[in-house]
């Protein structure tokens, strides 16, 4: 206790050599450090309000998004229910076909004969041609229908 009060007229004497020791200077010192708390204390409070509204909306737009995809989905399902998706279905599933239709089905080795490669030296010629120069001919073949 006797070492406390020895530390406390140490300061004592410190503030009255430097004529620090008038107790409004420490009212205002005082008030200077309530002060600044309650300003720190504010902006913390405007900076978590600030982030709390950004988490709002991003929130709010991954609830539009996921409002939107179940909305697809039930337009899928509405779809999923009609006779022409079964039809389809059944068509490209099951080898269906409609009244007068007949149904060929193709084997992997049928459909890789028939492909046909073009020549070599086509090949070289497309290939040697700049982008630019081929994209052109292709737009002039395009619209002169050859």
């Amino acid at each position: 206790m006797e070492y406390l009060q020895t530390k406390i007229s140490q300061i004592k004497s410190f503030l009255a050599k430097q004529k620090l020791d008038d107790s409004r200077l420490l009212g205002l010192l005082l008030l200077a450090v309530i002060g600044l708390s309650v300003v720190w204390n504010g902006a913390k409070v405007v900076q978590q309000n600030y982030d709390l509204v950004q988490k709002i909306a991003v929130l709010e737009e991954e609830n539009r998004i996921l409002e939107l995809e179940n909305r697809n989905r039930e337009i899928q399902i509405e779809y999923y229910k009609t006779p022409e998706f079964a039809e389809l279905k059944a068509r490209k599933v099951n080898g269906k076909a409609a009244k007068g239709e007949e149904v060929y089905i193709v084997t992997n080795d049928v459909a890789l004969a028939s492909l046909q490669s073009l020549p070599d030296d086509q090949q070289d010629a497309t290939t040697q041609k700049p982008e630019y120069q081929q994209n052109f001919e292709d737009w002039i073949d395009f619209f002169l229908g050859s």
